[in-house]
């Protein structure tokens, strides 16, 4: 596709000679990159089998839980591992805001432009599945995939919302310990994967979507309690949408800028002029990423702290809580469904306690931090599905079973190889002896993959249908 003369003209102000770098990489794919899920057991176990699919990684010098793929068999994104949770495909520079921001385990924390929920997921495990996480978007085609990555990835203490971001200001006015702000952009760092974005890619549009981000920028300021942090980021390169989003806040709003420091990637400090602009001069503490020099989409990220209270907002009506029925383990009706759990799989109770509850058909795992949080909204979901109601008890979800399954001390069947692994996965008929008669728990190398029944002395497969068969022994 062909490069305008004002696009070409503005990453010659940018870069210089280097855009033809840029250019080089249009419609390229570039090096996977993923990261392990710590809330579906252990990383060391995830990444053996992994390896045992025949995919081969190297972790990301200087940066914690990133790894760079570096052959596959096939698409990685049709590994049992994808499936099951264990990875997350993510780009490098995707994965820089939340470790920018740090959340951490009893942090309440909005990401206000969360779909798909790559950042929200990773936000999670940084967090220990502990806290409050409200994961917002306005799509709801968007807002579904990322439910389906939520309860993929085995996340329950995110709370999803559909509401226009900039209503978080007034509604939810200095609330939250850390904000991650990645709005909608004009997308000039992910030109490799988005071509079409030339076709329609205009100075006037950039400052459409400008004024969008500042909007959304001051809600999530209004939104941050004081001492609180809040990083903003783009996967774009325009000082409309980045440098001069931020000089806006600087120069209106208590908040400053914090050094962002990162090792193992190449970064180039935020601009303090561009043409005949100059912007405030802490906007070197911010960091741009050019796509050319890691082999990743490029980025703007920047990270303000709250330095002081704003004055309260004067809302045309009062705020009207709305009420959320939690449930305890011991409360019914959860309770008989969740005892069964225990003593069918040997799981102590104290592990359930660790959790409140909903119950509509299903068995909804959540964080006992939101049993705290003020619902001044209605959720779209929250949580994570962990087990659906029967006559008789209660069946986990394939996502509950690895949640939940690394504590059982019963009913357990461990696969002794990959190609009986092979077989579970993708519903054939299982050579192992099972022992009693029911439910049980399957795993493999000490990984819980999910559930299955004793039929007759033998195993018989529950696993999802997936939508394509999983190829594990080369």
């Amino acid at each position: 596709m062909q490069i305008s003369e004002g696009l070409d003209q503005l990453f010659l102000d940018l870069v210089g000679e280097q855009r033809h770098a840029i250019y080089a990489q249009i419609g390229k794919s570039l090096p996977h990159t993923i990261r392990f899920n710590p809330l579906k057991g252990s990383v060391e176990k995830q990444q053996e089998l992994l390896r045992a699919q025949g995919f081969g990684f190297e972790p990301w010098p200087g940066l914690p839980n990133v790894y760079r793929i570096t052959h596959q068999p096939y698409p990685i994104g049709k590994s049992l591992s994808h499936f099951l949770g264990h990875i997350y495909v993510q780009d490098l520079s995707s994965m820089i805001p939340p470790l920018v921001l740090q959340p951490q385990p009893g942090d309440w924390v909005l990401d206000v432009s969360a779909a798909p929920g790559s950042k929200t997921t990773q936000m999670a495990a940084m967090m220990q599945n502990q806290g409050v996480l409200l994961a917002n978007d306005v799509v709801m085609k968007r807002l579904q995939a990322l439910i389906n990555n939520l309860q993929r990835m085995g996340v329950v203490n995110t709370v999803v919302f559909k509401w226009f971001g900039e209503q978080f200001g007034n509604q939810y006015f200095e609330q939250f310990d850390k904000i991650l702000l990645d709005p909608a952009c004009s997308g000039l760092g992910t030109l490799h994967k988005n071509p079409e974005v030339l076709s329609w890619w205009t100075p006037n549009h950039c400052v459409r979507l400008a004024s969008s981000q500042q909007k959304l920028l001051i809600s999530a300021i209004k939104a941050l309690r004081p001492g609180g942090v809040l990083v903003y980021s783009t996967c774009t390169l325009t000082p409309e949408e980045n440098e001069e989003i931020i000089d806006f806040a600087l120069r209106h709003f208590p908040v400053t800028l914090e050094p962002v420091t990162l090792s193992g990637i190449a970064t180039h400090p935020g601009l303090t002029r561009f043409r005949n602009k100059q912007f405030h001069p802490e906007l070197t503490k911010a960091i741009r990423i050019y796509p050319f020099e890691n082999e990743s989409e490029g980025f703007f990220v920047a990270r303000l702290r709250k330095t002081d209270s704003l004055e309260p907002p004067r809302l045309k009506k009062p705020r009207k809580e709305i009420p959320i029925r939690f449930l305890s383990a011991r409360t019914s009706p959860v309770k008989k469904h969740l005892d069964y759990l225990a003593q069918h799989f040997g799981i102590p109770a104290k592990v359930f306690n660790q959790l409140i509850y909903q119950y509509e058909r299903r068995i909804v795992g959540i964080s006992p931090a939101l049993g705290k949080f003020p619902f001044w909204g209605k959720p779209v979901k929250m949580g994570l599905v962990l087990a659906r109601i029967m006559n008789q008890g209660a069946k986990f979800t394939t996502e509950g079973a690895q949640l939940m399954g690394h504590h059982a001390t019963r009913m357990i069947v461990e696969l002794p190889d990959l190609k009986t692994l092979e077989q579970f996965v993708n519903r054939a008929a299982v050579d192992v002896a099972v022992s009693g008669k029911g439910q049980v728990l399957v795993s493999y190398n000490g990984l819980v993959i999910g559930y299955g029944l004793a039929d007759n002395g033998h195993l018989k497969s529950q696993f999802p249908k997936a939508e394509w068969p999983f190829q594990l022994v080369l």
